[in-house]
């Protein structure tokens, strides 16, 4: 409600709808000024300038009781509909501070929909119990396509992607490793080259990866061709290939760490390959605190696994 109402040419103050309302909600301008932590002198006073300005006589005065007339009974009703109107916000404020009722549609690369996102997402919803986080898993150009017709509240994109359209930044970028099985021979070594793979089978990314194409680069530097047995989109396929005895892999190491566990071994790769995400926004629409809260969960589940 305005802190004031123009009526009549005169000022009616919310502090004086306020004390109405309270005498008509207690029946008593005793127990209205006690309420209201105010003296009962002060309670009568507000209300006569409140009549005053309404030029409205709204209580009858007999031996010291205040009788509501017909005008304030209508104009109570009007008030109780402000103050339901204003009680409906503030219960809105108190659900957004405390995530209820909260819907956050976040977009992920299957990268990070394997590897990053379960734990993130478990950690939001324990902690905000009320929320619900709808995760979307998409290539990149879906996700952008998305994030521009505002279907997502942000989305973790491959560097490929055209960011023009978003507010974007760099969510990380971490060095390639060779994922091969425990049992294998490189499974001791503290490092592998490019060299070291020149015969091995390999399981590749799709040649339009990033990541693919430097590790194409890098053969050519060496002088090697690469023996690509098979290739997948996917790191979290490739992973599942090399447990499967297809081949070894140059991977994304957040998602070669979900697979330590299952039989693989994760080697640090000494060749030029990065893997990169991007963080990306709607530039017109503002990140809730529940997105920042989220986005947090995620750097930290990234630096957990790199670890």
């Amino acid at each position: 409600m305005d802190k004031t109402a123009e009526y009549a040419g005169q000022t009616i103050s919310a502090r004086q709808i306020e004390v109405f309302r309270m005498v008509m909600r207690l029946g008593s301008a005793r127990r209205a000024a006690e309420a209201l932590h105010i003296s009962q002198p002060a309670v009568t006073q507000i209300v006569l300038q409140l009549e005053k300005s309404a030029r409205l006589r709204l209580f009858d005065r007999s031996k010291g009781r205040m009788v509501p007339t017909a005008e304030a009974t209508a104009l109570m009703d009007e008030v109780e509909r402000v103050y339901v109107g204003l009680d409906a916000v503030q219960r809105k404020i108190d659900l957004l501070r405390s995530h209820e009722d909260t819907v956050l549609r976040v977009g992920a690369l299957h990268a990070m929909a394997a590897s990053v996102m379960p734990l993130a997402v478990a950690n939001f919803t324990h902690s905000y119990p009320r929320s619900h986080c709808r995760l979307e898993v998409d290539s990149s150009r879906g996700l952008r396509e998305r994030l521009l017709q505002r279907e997502l509240d942000l989305a973790f994109m491959g560097d490929e992607v055209d960011t023009s359209g978003l507010t974007a930044s760099e969510f990380y970028a971490i060095p390639a490793v060779c994922i091969v099985p425990a049992t294998h021979p490189f499974a001791a070594r503290g490092r592998i080259g490019v060299a070291d793979l020149a015969d091995a089978p390999l399981i590749g990314l799709d040649a339009a990866d990033p990541a693919q194409r430097q590790l194409q680069s890098a053969f050519a530097e060496h002088g090697h061709r690469a023996r690509f047995v098979a290739t997948t989109p996917y790191s979290h396929t490739q992973c599942a290939m090399v447990l499967a005895g297809v081949g070894l892999a140059i991977t994304n190491p957040l998602v070669a760490r979900t697979y330590t566990a299952l039989g693989l071994r994760s080697v640090p790769f000494a060749g030029a390959v990065r893997f990169r995400a991007i963080l990306a926004f709607h530039p017109g629409q503002g990140q809730s605190t529940a997105a920042q809260q989220f986005v947090r969960l995620c750097r930290q589940r990234v630096e957990d696994l790199l670890r």
